[in-house]
């Protein structure tokens, strides 16, 4: 069996983040791997209600904060008390691969492909539109050696 010691789960704060938190939560309790619930927010005109902020960095550590906080009642609604959490506010694209750099995953675990992965990562997607297909596949293969992102045709 591939052995993930950290593992990323990308999430928001749907019933399909809520799978995408217990699937990611399962599999590092299960391979005793580190596991980081990362949340972005891509800002918005909706988000300041069409008012200027004071300053860029002012509202980006204010959604943070929140989004922190709204992260932390989720991961323990969950029972991941040793989930590292993290909050992102600007584009996901920049916000996901600065993440991935600085944190270097073996397994990305979200609902869709992100895309963007730099260097080697497994990933798990769990969204609709694989029917489980992907899932199937993921624990037929767990049991080889390794695979990649491109052995599972994503």
């Amino acid at each position: 069996m591939h052995e993930y010691r950290r593992i990323l789960a990308v999430v928001d704060f749907t019933d399909s983040g809520r799978a995408v938190a217990r699937r990611a939560l399962g599999l590092a309790r299960l391979g005793q791997a580190e596991l980081l619930l990362l949340h972005l927010i891509e800002p918005t005109a909706d988000l300041d209600g069409g008012y200027p902020q004071p300053s860029r960095k002012t509202s980006q550590q204010s959604y943070e904060a929140e989004g922190l906080r709204r992260l932390d009642f989720f991961a323990a609604t969950l029972g991941a008390d040793e989930a590292i959490l993290q909050v992102r506010y600007g584009q996901p694209r920049a916000a996901f691969v600065d993440c991935i750099a600085a944190w270097q995953p073996d397994l990305v675990v979200a609902d869709n492909d992100p895309g963007h992965l730099g260097g080697r990562h497994d990933l798990l997607t769990l969204g609709r539109s694989h029917g489980g297909r992907l899932m199937r596949l993921f624990m037929h293969l767990i049991g080889s050696a390794s695979f990649t992102k491109a052995s599972i045709g994503s």
